[in-house]
């Protein structure tokens, strides 16, 4: 017997609700960035600051990274169709990981391109790379503070915060930078902060590396199986639960199949049991959709993992 039951009304809502705001930011998001990175390049050529010109395609870069988890995003909310039947959940996970291998190679060149500053600096109009560097901040901050909220809800959203997160971090260090040269010719700070926040950067694109591929792998979902095992081998009528599989279509959404050794009983009496084991799996661990088949000793093996 195979059982398949989708999110609740409550889940959708929310869900529906969260795509309207969402699309509002996203959108938000890419004007104000994609501006900036305009005026960088322009303000970055008549002040004769590289920094500015480099933080200025980063931006236009993490745009172009933006764009595609907007798109992505969007195709996420695709019904399931003859040719996915699983939906379209996962084009969120590849954009977060595509993603993440993106600012991990903008990290490192940035780490280098700041090697090479810090080795032979360039004079530069500080006063005009102060006032487009502190502009360019506002503007990525405002974009940060309006994915903050929604990062922790969705794995392709933290990472475009996490590329936001890098063009303030970066505009940041170019004020820095600009400030020391103005008031003390500390020519050397401005590439050693780029350094310290491409490493910070580096490090939380890590866990969304990591995640995002653990996901495209299909590795199991983080679930208490020995407990699960006990809950549902503690229904009457079950004796054994074995060859469990799990994975995720996205962070959000786990899949759970596996063979239920019961005894002899009608058909009538599995739909009730499934409707326990699925209760149990719902409420208890967030999984909404199983499937479920039931045996009576057809298995020789009866691993939990086989």
């Amino acid at each position: 017997m195979h059982i398949h039951e989708e999110n609740n009304h409550e889940q959708h809502h929310h869900t529906h609700s969260f795509n309207r705001s969402g699309r509002s930011k996203f959108i938000w998001v890419i004007i104000l960035n994609f501006s900036i990175s305009i005026f960088e390049i322009i303000a970055g050529v008549l002040s004769s600051s590289m920094a500015l010109v480099a933080d200025a395609f980063h931006n236009m870069e993490d745009t172009a990274s933006v764009i595609l988890s907007f798109f992505a995003w969007k195709i996420s909310f695709k019904m399931p169709d003859r040719d996915k039947t699983y939906g379209y959940k996962r084009a969120e996970i590849v954009a977060a990981f595509l993603n993440s291998v993106f600012l991990t190679a903008v990290c490192l060149y940035l780490a280098f391109e700041s090697i090479k500053r810090f080795v032979n600096p360039q004079p530069i109009n500080s006063n005009f790379m102060l006032l487009a560097a502190s502009f360019a901040f506002i503007v990525n901050m405002t974009s940060v503070f309006m994915l903050k909220e929604d990062s922790s809800k969705n794995m392709n959203w933290k990472s475009s915060y996490l590329h936001m997160l890098g063009d303030a971090m970066f505009s940041l260090a170019v004020i820095c930078g600009a400030l020391a040269m103005k008031f003390w010719n500390i020519y050397w700070l401005d590439p050693a902060l780029s350094i310290i926040m491409s490493f910070f950067i580096f490090i939380q694109t890590v866990k969304v590396f990591r995640k995002s591929l653990a996901i495209l792998m299909q590795s199991a979902a983080e679930l208490d199986y020995e407990k699960i095992k006990s809950e549902i081998e503690g229904l009457d009528g079950v004796k054994n639960i074995h060859h469990v599989h799990t994975w995720m279509s996205n962070e959000n959404t786990i899949y759970f199949e596996a063979h239920i050794e019961v005894r002899e009983m009608f058909v009538s009496e599995s739909c009730a049991l499934s409707s326990k084991i699925e209760d149990i799996l719902k409420k208890g661990y967030g999984v909404y959709h199983t499937t479920l088949q039931f045996e009576t000793d057809r298995c020789p093996k009866k691993e939990m993992f086989y």
